[in-house]
């Protein structure tokens, strides 16, 4: 790697001597007669074109480092850029413009443009663009078929007589095979808006996405604690998006009103997942469940859609108060057909599955008002209300169930009903600002949250929160700010087992059956106070100095003597400065500490043992803290040289963050420390252009990057590792690379 980066290093340097500023001045001269003939035709001139080609070079070969741009193997790569654009001038009477332009046209990450517009009468836009999602390229697995809907082992797996766990894959080194967890999206996005009459106008958008690919996923044989296996699975992804928007719009400069409708349609093109056991036979497993008998089937995201209506209005009372609302309705419906109860013909089914279809149901109500006023003239009032509802109208069934298609059909009683999940919100908030003098102002206000669920543990909560600010500019050289905002989040009641109470048949369990423990709470549905300070402080010792300073702290703290989250806490602070020095220099720079903290504890506990829910030795607390560090300098330097043709800058991003998970227990559980997380990302770059003469330029910028990962999930972990699970090996993606472009510009 250092050869490499001293060649690279040369060819910068190299690529310096041979464009020196002055190597293009008797060129510039030549030009100037011919663009001194053209410098009135151009004043005439609406259209305004420029191409940009070249070539960018890849120094090695990282998945990680080109997972949204596509440059992930090492080589040349085209870099192809563009805009062509016509512009009416100011007196020309000429209505029409219109642009097509380009961006990274070379590169499988590319964009294209074009929009078309008449001044008062009408715009037509298109919107066309491709995003990769490369994940890694560096795992290994045993399945065939990769890209399918099926997934088998290959022709000769042997596993060890007796093995039921990954330490009996006899030959899996001989049939690890490497494979890419890549997705690629295509979108089109057109919009056109007409203008009908002074007052009316449509608005019509338009958006089509396909993403294909493959996904990393999990397929699990068993069905308690003892009996499971897992494999890591490829899932195929070929899927396509369609929604569009309707609106018709009002406006007579007082009162605006519109109401149209939009709608959603997502397909995919395989319905389900089927994969070979690999893993050999579970003692509570039934016949034909383990290899090479043993398949499982896994249902695949469900084709669906949604159809929403909404309408909006706005009105001005008076120069000093305005009221605007929307309210939309709309209805999302999956009906995909059902899989039976297991694709395993040696497992017993008595009964069939209740219905053939999902038939699902959730209507969406969602309401906004907002009140601005000016109730005194240094007095302004800023109040909202938010209604959002989710009716999950979906139909409910007993369901007979097989465990992950490795045991026979469960007996009529112990059936489990599907839980509807649906919700009720309430939100409302008023901000009073009072402007106490010319650069000194205070500010106040209110909120409240109602939440209502149905089939969860709490069926409601409500949140009031009060905040208060403090603002400065009364100074020319300094501003500050400060704000503080205080909530308390209360619940009705707790009932912990209420979900898993119904989704059994009626009078199957005992009141008292549970399945966590009962002080156990969901950080989300219990009692919390919250406390948030922010500060802000901007200084200009000079006119071409500037410093800012901010400040961060929330705090979450719950109720004692329960399990679950206990404290949550996060701080931060930021230093920024920008000078500049000369009329063509600037400098900037700015560091960020993040330091987040949470503290959780539970209890290891069996539900049929009631013995352990009151055994204090089987508790433990897990602490975690995530610190990142964020440094960014950058140097830039224009119109340099005697023909003040040469631009060229540097800039410099150092990032570290590193995750602590410190777990304790007691005498029961046996714990040991858990090694750090970190990642480590350090890229400068140095890029520059010269101006040949008034139409053309050309560019040069190199890039190094550097990224460090430890995670003790992925480093040193291979696909047996771990004997119950059958994972994908992958281990961290680091790289040290360097990314160079060279192009040239031409404006015409």
């Amino acid at each position: 790697m250092t050869n490499r980066s001293t060649t690279v290093l040369s060819v910068i340097a190299m690529a310096c001597m041979v464009f020196p500023p002055y190597s293009w001045a008797q060129d510039k001269a030549d030009d100037e007669t011919k663009d001194a003939d053209k410098e009135e035709e151009k004043k005439e001139s609406v259209v305004d074109n420029e191409v940009e080609l070249g070539l960018y070079y890849l120094s090695d070969d990282s998945f990680r480092y080109g997972k949204y741009s596509g440059l992930t193997d090492e080589g040349v790569y085209a870099l192809v850029d563009f805009k062509l654009e016509k512009r009416p001038a100011w007196n020309s009477g000429d209505l029409t413009r219109w642009r097509f332009q380009g961006w990274r046209v070379g590169l499988n990450s590319r964009r294209v443009v074009f929009d078309f517009s008449q001044q008062g009468k009408q715009r037509l836009k298109f919107d066309y663009r491709q995003i990769p999602n490369n994940q890694f390229n560096n795992g290994l697995t045993p399945y065939m078929g990769l890209g399918g809907d099926e997934l088998r082992m290959p022709v000769g797996w042997d596993i060890a007589d007796g093995s039921n766990n990954t330490r009996g894959f006899v030959n899996l080194d001989e049939y690890l095979r490497p494979y890419e967890i890549k997705t690629n999206r295509k979108s089109i996005t057109m919009n056109y808006d007409l203008k009908i009459s002074d007052t009316w106008n449509m608005a019509i958008d338009f958006r089509h996405e396909n993403r294909d690919g493959v996904r990393n996923t999990f397929g699990i044989f068993g069905y308690n604690m003892t009996s499971t296996r897992s494999a890591a699975l490829v899932a195929p992804v070929n899927w396509k998006t369609d929604s569009f928007t309707l609106m018709f719009n009002y406006s007579n400069g007082r009162a605006q009103f519109g109401a149209g409708l939009y709608a959603s349609f997502f397909n995919n093109d395989d319905s389900s997942l089927t994969f070979q056991n690999a893993f050999g036979k579970v003692g509570n497993w039934e016949k034909g469940v383990a290899f090479s008998d043993g398949f499982g089937r896994m249902a695949l995201e469900p084709e669906n859609s949604y159809l929403q209506f909404k309408a909006y209005g706005g009105f001005i009372f008076s120069a000093k108060t305005r009221l605007t609302a929307d309210l939309s309705w709309g209805t999302m419906k999956q009906d995909a057909d059902l899989f039976p109860y297991t694709i395993n013909p040696a497992l017993r089914v008595r009964e069939d599955i209740p219905r053939t279809e999902a038939d699902a149901k959730i209507d969406t109500t969602m309401f906004n008002a907002r009140l601005t006023s000016r109730l005194a003239p240094r007095l302004n009032l800023v109040a909202n209300y938010r209604y959002d509802d989710r009716d999950n109208k979906t139909p409910q069934d007993a369901w007979r169930y097989i465990g992950s298609d490795s045991q026979d059909q469960k007996p009529t009683i112990e059936s489990r009903i599907n839980l509807p999940y649906s919700y009720t919100r309430h939100k409302a908030d008023a901000l009073l600002n009072w402007n106490v003098a010319r650069g000194f102002g205070l500010k106040g206000g209110l909120e409240w949250n109602d939440y209502s669920r149905t089939f969860a543990e709490v069926e409601d909560s409500n949140e009031w929160a009060w905040l208060a600010g403090a603002r400065l500019s009364s100074w020319e050289n300094l501003s500050a700010s400060l704000d503080y905002r205080h909530s308390d989040r209360d619940i009705d009641e707790y009932v912990g087992n209420r979900p898993f109470q119904e989704s059994y048949l009626p009078g199957v369990l005992p009141p008292d059956a549970i399945q966590n423990h009962p002080w156990q709470r969901k950080y989300n549905q219990t009692d919390r106070d919250r406390d948030e300070v922010r500060l802000r402080v901007d200084w200009f010792p000079a006119r071409d100095f500037n410093i800012g300073v901010t400040g961060s702290n929330w705090k979450d703290d719950y109720d004692e003597g329960y399990f679950g989250l206990n404290e949550a806490k996060a701080h931060s602070w930021s230093l920024d400065f920008g000078y500049r020095p000369a009329e063509k220099v600037f400098l900037s720079m700015f560091f960020t500490r993040e330091n987040w903290n949470a503290s959780q504890s539970n209890r290891q506990i069996f539900s049929w043992d009631p013995e352990t829910l009151i055994r204090e030795d089987r508790d433990w607390n897990a602490d975690s803290e995530d610190e990142v560090d964020t440094l960014n300098f950058h140097a830039g330097f224009e119109k340099l040289g005697a023909q003040e043709n040469l631009t060229f800058g540097f800039d410099y991003t150092f990032s570290y963050v590193e995750s602590r998970i410190n777990v304790t227990a007691g005498d029961f559980i046996e714990t040991a420390p858990l090694p750090a997380l970190k990642n480590k990302l350090r890229t400068w770059v140095i890029y520059g252009q010269m101006d040949i003469n008034e139409r053309s330029a050309v560019t040069l910028r190199a890039e190094s990057g550097k990224l460090k990962v430890d995670d003790f999930a992925l480093d040193h972990v291979t696909q047996d590792t771990m004997a119950n699970i059958l994972t994908l090996g992958q281990p961290t993606q680091d790289y040290d690379l360097w990314l160079i472009s060279a192009s040239w510009k031409y404006r015409f």
